[in-house]
């Protein structure tokens, strides 16, 4: 199968469904899969939003083939699903995506293929996105990069890491923890539970674009930890936080895991994609009676150590009232390593 047959006889073939190509007229597509580039019509007064997330067998998901062959449908759908997450951090609405894919000899067959687009369609068709174009080659790796495009209107402002001010109250959405245990303890009955935390994240776009709305004044996806991604916020607002651990919200299943390594799958797991933000005091976080996401306060914004540069600010934590540090880390045995995924580690 040649790399025009791939773009035929795949990916158009299963965008012509009904659902998916209504999405392209209703996103104002000229022109997208087949030609040298997209073309679409944007609305008048809106602001694009654009990122992008590469995705590298061995490093962001198993090197293992057996396991790539057996969640084909899994690795499309949250290679949408983690840009889908970036853009919903920014309070944009997801407009549509392109996909580079660069393609082991291994998987360039109808089979694999097939169930791969299945899975990132069905992410396009449940975020309400258009696959608009994109490239694809021979590797010895399965790589995947997806760019996504979101629109902001003229009456929502984009938010952005560096807008916390001292006296603002933090929030996530969801729960946290769940995606780290299920790859550290993938074959037990827990991590058998929580898989589709995972492999299967949902993004929160309808919550980013209401916490927008109302006044958030800063705003980041959970991807590489709730410690370090905070403390992304931090550097960039130039202020410290107070982090309550007891208030972290926990699903029912995480929650008969160990203190010390639930905690520490919540702080510095990742792999979440839910959003954690900072409204000010005043103002209360959206309630979706249509959604079973809860939004949970679990800390406060606090001005900055004076000792701290901008560069090594990072939260404070608590339990139970008591500030959790090296020499005293209870409730932890010891000073954990709350460092978080590292792209370039290793």
């Amino acid at each position: 199968m040649n790399e025009f047959e791939l773009i035929e006889r795949i990916f158009a073939q299963i965008q012509a469904a009904p659902s998916l190509s209504s999405t392209a007229e209703a996103h104002n597509i000229e022109k997208g899969i087949g030609d040298d580039a997209a073309v679409m019509s944007l609305p008048a007064g809106a602001h694009l939003v654009s990122c992008i997330d590469t995705l590298v067998q061995g490093r962001h998901f198993s090197a293992d083939w057996n396991d790539v062959n057996e969640l084909a449908f899994q690795i499309g759908y949250k290679a949408v699903a983690v840009n889908v997450s970036d853009i919903a951090a920014m309070g944009a609405t997801p407009h549509s995506i392109l996909l580079a894919l660069a393609l082991p000899e291994h998987l360039a067959n109808e089979q694999w293929l097939t169930e791969f687009a299945k899975g990132l369609f069905h992410a396009c068709q449940l975020f309400g996105i258009t696959l608009i174009g994109g490239d694809t080659t021979r590797s010895d790796n399965l790589v995947l990069s997806v760019s996504a495009q979101g629109l902001l209107d003229t009456s929502t402002p984009a938010v952005y890491r560096s807008g916390a001010q001292v006296g603002d109250k933090i929030y996530v959405s969801g729960s946290l923890g769940d995606a780290a245990y299920a790859l550290q303890h993938p074959n037990t009955a827990i991590g058998i539970e929580l898989a589709h935390r995972l492999h299967m994240p949902t993004p929160r776009i309808a919550l980013g674009a209401a916490v927008a709305t109302i006044g958030a004044t800063s705003m980041i996806d959970i991807s590489d930890g709730l410690y370090q991604d905070l403390g992304h916020i931090c550097e960039q607002s130039a202020v410290g936080m107070c982090i309550h651990l007891e208030h972290l919200p926990t699903s029912k299943a995480l929650s008969s895991v160990g203190l010390s390594e639930r905690l520490l799958c919540q702080l510095a797991g990742g792999d979440d994609y839910e959003l954690a933000f900072t409204l000010p005091a005043h103002i209360e976080p959206p309630i979706d009676n249509n959604s079973d996401t809860p939004v949970t306060c679990i800390g406060e914004v606090i001005a900055a150590n004076k000792a701290d540069t901008a560069k090594n600010v990072r939260p404070e934590i608590f339990y139970q009232g008591q500030p959790v540090t090296p020499t005293h880390p209870a409730p932890f045995p010891t000073w954990p390593n709350l460092t978080g995924y590292q792209h370039f580690a290793g």
